[in-house]
């Protein structure tokens, strides 16, 4: 079993390793996730008699979503069979990064499957190329930074406080309620009654954190990067809400710090 990161770009093998490139052309079946507005030209890369499957997740669509234990039984089933040689596990970006790789591997060790993780061109790294900046410097106050999901500023604020003191934060997944990731950051929670009683008590028994970030620290939005929909903007935790209202952010990856200060909205020659 071979768990493969596709890259980014939605549509396009740009950001493709060649080694995922060469372990598709040897599948015999592959379990892909949507990887954005067009898959064929990966898939394009797998032979003729390869099986195709399609498990992917994205709110919006009209297809039922694949359940992650339906996803698990199906791994462990196709390597099982002994039907299949080379069994390919497909993520879009990077598997090892909000990918639900952990889920799997697990279920494939109970079964005591072999498997092999292929690294891939992440979000993370393409968004922060996308605008011109590194995502570590020390110059400008940049000496680590944490990634976390954008979901956690509404279910489990908590996971921001404790971020308080990290110097840049990469926020995966947080195109649909950005204004609720700043405040999250700014530590302005602005929950619904309900949901602020239901924290309070963990919040309280924490000790209070000042956190480093204000509303005129500098942040970057990254939309599709690499893809056919990409666009970027540049503001500060103040104006970042107001500048993209009305877009359709996701997916996007949305990076807050002082390094950002160093990033620009470059002309960019995505396909050379």
């Amino acid at each position: 079993m071979f768990i493969v990161g596709a890259g980014v770009g939605t549509g396009s093998i740009q950001n493709l390793t060649i080694r995922a490139a060469n372990i598709l052309k040897s599948a015999d079946v592959v379990i892909y996730d949507d990887l954005g507005v067009d898959s064929e030209e990966t898939l394009s890369l797998c032979g003729m008699k390869c099986k195709k499957i399609y498990v992917g997740k994205r709110g919006g669509r009209a297809e039922k979503n694949t359940s992650q234990a339906e996803i698990n039984s199906l791994l462990v089933e196709l390597s099982a069979s002994g039907r299949y040689k080379h069994v390919v596990r497909l993520k879009g970006g990077d598997p090892t990064i909000f990918g639900r790789l952990g889920n799997e591997i697990e279920a494939l060790k109970k079964a005591k499957i072999k498997y092999e993780i292929v690294p891939g061109v992440s979000s993370l790294v393409a968004s922060a190329a996308a605008v011109g900046m590194p995502l570590t410097e020390t110059m400008r106050g940049g000496k680590h930074f944490a990634c976390i999901s954008g979901h956690d500023a509404k279910t489990n604020p908590d996971a921001f406080r404790d971020l308080a003191d990290v110097d840049t934060v990469v926020v995966f997944m947080g195109g649909k309620n950005i204004a609720s990731v700043v405040d999250a950051l700014l530590m302005n929670l602005t929950f619904g009654s309900e949901q602020a009683a239901a924290t309070t008590k963990s919040r309280s028994s924490k000790a209070t954190a000042a956190s480093k970030r204000t509303k005129s620290t500098p942040c970057a939005v990254v939309r599709d990067v690499d893809g056919a929909k990409e666009k970027r903007w540049l503001g500060t935790l103040g104006d970042i809400v107001e500048k993209t209202e009305g877009e359709k952010l996701s997916p996007c990856v949305f990076i807050v710090g002082e390094i950002v200060k160093s990033a620009t909205l470059h002309e960019r020659n995505i396909y050379l």
